[in-house]
C-alpha cells in the first residue's frame, strides 16, 4: 500500500472526493466510460448483486474517491457506501470498483488506502471492503450441503467475474474477517436457492449472453 501511495505521488496522481450526481460532466462522463470498458471486456452484464454499479452512484450519501491525475484524467474510481447507527455515519463500505485499462498501475490499492487514511482522519469507526461473491475464508472447516452449492456456483463462474481472484486482493488489507451466512428451511430448498442466486448476480443476461456464459465457463473448466 505504501508503494502505491509513493508511486501516485511521484506521477502527479491524488485521491478526490465527489459525489457522483454533482460532479461535472468531465468527471461522470469519464466514469461512465471507464465502467463501460470493463463491462465490454466481460462481454456480459454488470453483477446485479453484492457489487454495485453506475446506478448505485447515485444512491444517498455515496461518495466516489477518484484517482485523478493533473491533466484532469481519471485513473479509477472507487464508491462508499455510508454505515448508520442511530442516524449517523460510523463508517463506509466499498462497493463500485473500476479502473481505466492503460492507467495508473496500483490504482485500486493507492484509492483504498487513500480512503482508509482520510476517513479514519474523519473519524470513521470501521472502513469495510465488503464482501467477496461467491468466494470464501478456508477455515478448515468441512463446508454443508449449501456451502458446497455456493463453492461450486463460484467455481463454476470464476473463470468470468474472478471472485476468488477479488477475495485474494482484499486479502492484501489484512482485514478482519467476518463470515456471511444464509439459512434456509431444509435441503431440498437448496436447488431453488442455487438458482436465485445465479438470478440474483445475473438479472438481466439475455440469451445471447447466457450462451457466451456457459462457452466461457466450459472453455475454462
Amino acid at each position: 500500500m505504501r508503494t502505491a501511495l509513493n508511486k501516485a505521488a511521484k506521477e502527479g496522481i491524488t485521491a478526490e472526493w465527489c459525489t457522483y450526481a454533482d460532479a461535472p460532466f468531465a468527471i461522470t462522463d469519464q466514469i461512465r466510460s471507464i465502467s463501460s470498458e470493463w463491462v465490454a471486456d466481460k462481454g456480459l452484464p454488470e453483477m446485479g448483486f453484492t457489487l454495485g454499479g453506475l446506478e448505485e452512484l447515485t444512491g444517498d450519501g455515496v461518495r466516489c474517491l477518484l484517482a485523478i491525475d493533473a491533466d484532469r484524467t481519471v485513473h479509477g474510481v472507487t464508491s462508499w457506501l455510508p454505515v448508520y447507527s442511530d442516524g449517523a455515519v460510523i463508517g463506509y463500505t466499498l462497493d463500485f470498483m473500476r479502473r481505466r485499462a492503460n492507467g495508473f498501475r496500483g490504482t485500486m490499492e493507492f484509492l483504498i488506502a487513500s480512503a482508509a487514511l482520510e476517513l479514519k482522519n474523519e473519524g470513521a469507526r470501521f472502513l469495510s471492503l465488503s464482501g467477496a461473491p461467491l468466494a470464501r475464508l478456508d477455515r478448515g472447516e468441512r463446508p454443508r450441503l449449501l456451502q458446497r452449492v455456493l463453492d461450486v456456483t463460484g467455481q463454476v463462474m470464476e473463470p468470468v467475474y474472478g471472485f476468488r481472484s477479488l477475495f485474494a486482493f482484499k486479502a492484501k488489507f489484512q482485514p478482519v474477517y467476518r463470515p456471511m451466512y444464509m439459512a434456509c428451511p431444509d435441503a431440498a430448498a437448496l436447488p431453488r436457492i442455487a438458482n436465485a442466486v445465479s438470478r440474483a448476480y445475473l438479472p438481466h443476461v439475455t440469451p445471447r449472453q447466457g450462451f457466451r456464459l456457459a462457452a466461457r465457463m466450459l472453455g475454462r473448466s
